[in-house]
């Protein structure tokens, strides 16, 4: 009797020991602990459109309504051509449709006489095709005569050079008096209602690009939040980066401003306060089965954070681990 109360004291003594050797730690998911890093590329916000606005009639420069500097609305009129002679075209268009209008309707009053007629014999099959055929001819010339005047019609409105977007004018090149022929450059506009913003991305920290959430555009203290519209997927050979387009989702910066566009990613790496020593190993503690495993990371440097190929779901723990052993019991509490 007095031998098993010595066993079963020796028993509790020694449980008692082994809790009391148990380090209290705290434990985190890997994934959870993984560091942000902010990345950076060098950027431009262009205009999404650049136009030379040219002539594309003959006649007189009467009139420039907008010059350097001005900005202008979408269908505003730009420059005013001299008109006269497209006038005089259109209206010459639409008199010589009106005639072959008159002519239809008398070749149709002709041939409703001669159906007539051919019910009682006073007219031969051949004058009647003959006045079907007159019919036909009249309204394929009216088809034709249509087109002119919708010709007539456009270069007409050709005279009035308008614009194509909102755009800043940049750049003059008309003169009033000035004889402008088709093709004649009058005014250089860049688009203004529509701005993009050009980036060189290492092909590195490319993938992933378009689901992340945080993109802003950087330039002279002002942050703008923008979106990623196109990446492509060719490397450029002189700088070796992917060419990346994005919209501004808000305000936009100014047309020309330079900067860079930052973005953030959950990377691999762990923050440097995790990283212990172990003889001459560097690396963390995981909790495994109640017990402490010390992971070794290769290459990995004191005072660094490194990058660990660990599933985010490992429990690492996160705190009470500076004075961890391989093996230690762990006691995992949540304070």
């Amino acid at each position: 009797m007095i031998r098993i109360l010595s066993v079963i004291i020796a028993l509790s003594l020694y449980s008692g020991i082994a809790l009391a050797q148990a380090v209290p730690v705290a434990v985190e998911r890997l994934g959870d602990l993984r560091m942000e890093r902010e990345l950076r590329a060098s950027a431009t916000v262009l205009s999404a459109n650049r136009a030379i606005v040219t002539s594309e009639v003959t006649a007189l420069i009467e009139a420039v309504l907008a010059d350097v500097g001005a900005s202008v609305k979408k269908g505003a009129t730009l420059i005013r051509l001299d008109n006269d002679n497209a006038s005089l075209t259109l209206a010459q268009a639409r008199a010589n449709l009106d005639a072959l209008d008159a002519q239809i309707e008398q070749a149709r009053w002709r041939l409703t006489q001669a159906e007539d007629l051919l019910d009682k014999n006073f007219i031969s099959d051949d004058e009647l095709v003959g006045r079907r055929t007159d019919v036909a001819v009249l309204k394929a010339n009216r088809q034709s005569q249509v087109v002119a005047v919708k010709m007539a019609e456009l270069t007409f409105a050709r005279t009035r050079i308008r614009a194509p977007f909102d755009a800043t004018v940049v750049q003059r090149q008309a003169q009033v008096g000035n004889f402008a022929q088709p093709g004649t450059q009058l005014l250089t506009l860049v688009q203004t209602d529509q701005r993009e913003v050009d980036a060189e991305i290492d092909p590195r920290y490319a993938t992933g690009l378009d689901t992340v959430t945080d993109l802003r555009f950087l330039s002279l203290g002002q942050q703008f939040p923008i979106k990623l519209m196109r990446l492509s997927d060719v490397i450029e050979t002189d700088t070796r980066k992917l060419r990346a387009r994005f919209s501004f989702v808000d305000a936009a910066a100014p047309i020309g401003s330079s900067g860079e566009i930052t973005w953030k990613e959950i990377s691999g790496v762990v923050p440097v306060t995790l990283i212990v020593q172990r003889g001459s190993a560097f690396g963390i503690f995981a909790a495994r089965n109640g017990k402490a495993a010390f992971i070794e990371i290769p290459g990995a440097q004191e005072g660094r954070p490194a990058a660990v190929s660990l599933s985010d779901d490992t429990l690492i723990v996160s705190r009470g681990h500076v004075r961890l052993q391989d093996g230690d019991d762990l006691l995992i509490t949540t304070e």
